[in-house]
């Protein structure tokens, strides 16, 4: 819990808006996707208001992209404090891992006071009683994103050039992840992206649970919770091997 506490008093020390950050975030960023993709580029949403449909899926990207990043340096931004004294590595990255979902709470809780504003003024009435079923989603969000940033940072541990190189693998897998575009509107030929991409599962299922749109089916549900599952087995493997090396290598 000391970890954890850690991370939620650093990350916004010293900021003049500190933890309202994560409410500014997201309501930026779903502006300019409105904005940019779907009134400039014509990408359409089901019917959903663009403004909704896009908090609703920045709400996981952000857990994803912030819990992916801190967790993949772990052994480069701790390598001082791994060398001084010794602890389990992986509670770090655990740490981490809980941390964020402060963020996650706040921001689906303001994409939720969204949606019941657009539903009593009318301008968007037709939520899913399934909402209630997003939180079984952000179990393997959890799962999938420490899978994923602990399999990169047990690599980074020897090549560091990986730190680097997250932000583009994050901004290739904006756009793999269906974050702003529903899989209805993809090319038939390009439907086959959710069978390896967990990710892209959870964010299409939690606009279907909380939005009425189409979502993916049963089959690439559980193949997507396997995959995560075995991501995050393989890469707390992966990570304690690393650990017993890593240090010597800072």
């Amino acid at each position: 819990m000391l970890l954890v506490r850690r991370d939620l008093v650093t990350k916004y020390a010293q900021t003049m808006l500190g933890p309202l950050w994560f409410v500014i975030q997201p309501i930026v960023m779903a502006i300019v996707l409105s904005v940019a993709i779907n009134s400039g580029a014509g990408v359409t949403t089901e019917g959903v208001p663009p403004f909704l449909f896009n908090l609703c899926s920045l709400a996981p990207w952000f857990y994803f992209s912030q819990t992916f990043a801190s967790v993949g340096a772990t052994f480069v931004n701790n390598a001082n404090l791994f060398q001084k004294v010794y602890f389990p590595r992986s509670s770090v990255p655990l740490a981490v891992g809980l941390s964020n979902l402060v963020a996650l709470a706040i921001q689906t809780s303001l994409f939720l006071i969204v949606l019941v504003a657009y539903h009593v003024s009318g301008v968007w009435t037709s939520p899913s009683w399934r909402i209630v079923l997003i939180p079984v989603l952000f179990i393997e969000l959890v799962v999938f994103t420490l899978g994923a940033g602990l399999c990169v940072a047990s690599l980074a541990a020897r090549y560091r050039d990986l730190v680097h190189a997250m932000q583009y693998v994050l901004l290739i897998a904006m756009f793999a992840s269906l974050v702003f575009v529903p899989l209805s509107n993809l090319p038939t030929h390009l439907r086959w992206l959710p069978w390896f991409n967990p990710l892209a599962v959870i964010i299409e299922s939690m606009r279907s649970l909380a939005l009425n749109t189409s979502g993916v089916t049963a089959i690439q549900s559980v193949v997507s919770v396997a995959i995560s599952v075995g991501l995050f087995l393989l890469g707390l493997l992966a990570f304690e091997r690393a650990s017993r090396t890593a240090v010597d290598l800072a």
